[in-house]
C-alpha cells in the first residue's frame, strides 16, 4: 500500500485486523517457551510502549533520566546499565511493603512478579556504583528492545542550528553515537524510533516510515522505525483525512498546532496508544514462534 501526504510517500504493509491480545500463558500462545517475553522500551518515561507489553503478560521494563509518568517497572536512569539483560534490585518495601503477595509495581502477584529481591535463587547479580543489578541465570538477555533516543539534536527541523553553534554540532555527534550504541546492543530484536531526520543520512535509511493516522489516531507525525529482526509494522486503523483538509493536530498550514510550553516536548514526544498496542500485539505474535525455534535448536542434541 502506498500513500502520499505532507510530500512525503510512505510505504507499508497492507492494514491488518488487529491482532489478538491473547495473554502469555496459553499453549498455543507460548508454543514450547514457557515464559513471558523480556522487553527493554529505552528512553520512555510514559510507559505507553511498556504498558501495552505488561497488558500481553511479558516482563517489560522502561527506562529513562527522568522518573516513570504511569506506575510499573521503571528504571531511572542510564539505559547502558541494562542492556545486558540487568534490572534493578527491588526490595520487598518497594515492590510489596505490606506483605500482602501483590506487586505495587505491576498490580500482580509476587510469585510471577519479574521484580528480582536482593537473595533470590537462579538469579545472578551485580554490584555497581550506580547500584545492585540482576538477571535470571537461565535467561540473562532482553529478548528485544525498543528504543526512542531523544530527538532534540538529530531531527531534520533543528539541524539548522548546527552552522550557527558549534557546541550543537558536537551534540549531534553525541546524539548520533548514542544511536549507534542502541542499534549495536546485545540483543537479537530492536527497533528504533526517531522523527525524520540525519539517523537516515548518517547510519542508515529507516526500515519504514509511519504515521498515527494508519493506527487510529487523526494525527499527522512521521515517525521512522530502524528495525532489527523484526517485521514491519502493519497499519491496524487507517483514517481519513478530515474534510477540513488538515489533521486534527495541525493547523490550516500543515504546522503542528500545540502552543509553546515548558512540557511541549515531553507531549509531542509520548508514543501514540494505537502504535504501542500494533507494536506489542505484532512484534510478540511474530517473536514467540522465532523464540520456540530458536529455543528448539538451541536444545538439538548433535549427532
Amino acid at each position: 500500500m502506498k500513500q502520499e501526504t505532507e510530500n512525503l510517500t510512505l510505504e507499508s504493509p497492507e492494514p491488518v485486523a488487529n491482532v489478538e491480545s491473547r495473554a502469555v500463558g496459553s499453549s498455543d500462545w507460548l508454543g514450547s517457551v514457557d515464559r513471558p517475553l523480556r522487553v527493554l522500551v529505552a528512553c520512555e518515561y510514559s510507559g505507553a510502549v511498556r504498558d501495552s507489553f505488561r497488558a500481553l503478560g511479558h516482563y517489560a521494563w522502561s527506562c529513562d533520566l527522568l522518573p516513570t509518568d504511569a506506575p510499573g517497572l521503571h528504571y531511572q536512569g542510564d539505559v547502558r546499565h541494562l542492556l545486558d539483560g540487568w534490572t534493578p534490585v527491588r526490595h520487598q518495601c518497594e515492590c510489596d511493603p505490606d506483605g500482602e503477595g501483590l506487586c505495587l509495581l505491576t498490580d500482580g502477584d509476587t510469585s510471577e512478579c519479574p521484580c528480582h529481591g536482593p537473595t533470590q535463587d537462579e538469579v545472578e547479580y551485580l554490584e555497581t556504583e550506580h547500584g545492585e543489578f540482576a538477571r535470571p541465570v537461565e535467561t540473562p538477555g532482553w529478548d528485544m528492545m525498543i528504543a526512542h533516543p531523544p530527538c532534540t539534536y538529530l531531527c531534520s527541523s533543528g539541524l539548522h542550528w548546527n552552522k550557527r553553534r558549534p557546541e550543537r554540532a558536537q551534540q549531534t555527534e553525541d546524539a548520533l553515537a548514542f544511536v549507534r550504541l542502541l542499534l549495536d546492543a546485545p540483543i537479537p530484536f530492536i527497533a528504533l524510533e526517531n522523527p525524520i531526520g540525519c539517523i537516515s543520512t548518517r547510519i542508515r535509511p529507516p526500515t519504514q516510515t509511519i504515521q498515527p493516522w494508519q493506527f487510529g489516531h487523526p494525527e499527522s507525525k512521521a515517525t521512522c522505525l530502524w528495525l532489527k529482526g523484526l517485521p514491519p509494522l502493519a497499519p491496524t486503523e487507517v483514517m481519513s483525512k478530515p474534510e477540513c483538509g488538515h489533521w486534527e493536530n495541525q493547523t490550516p498550514s500543515g504546522q503542528n498546532k500545540l502552543a509553546p510550553s515548558a512540557d511541549r516536548w515531553k507531549i509531542r514526544s509520548a508514543t501514540y496508544a494505537g502504535i504501542a498496542r500494533a507494536m506489542a500485539a505484532q512484534w510478540s505474535a511474530f517473536l514467540l514462534p522465532n523464540l520456540c525455534t530458536r529455543h528448539k535448536n538451541k536444545n538439538k542434541i548433535s549427532p
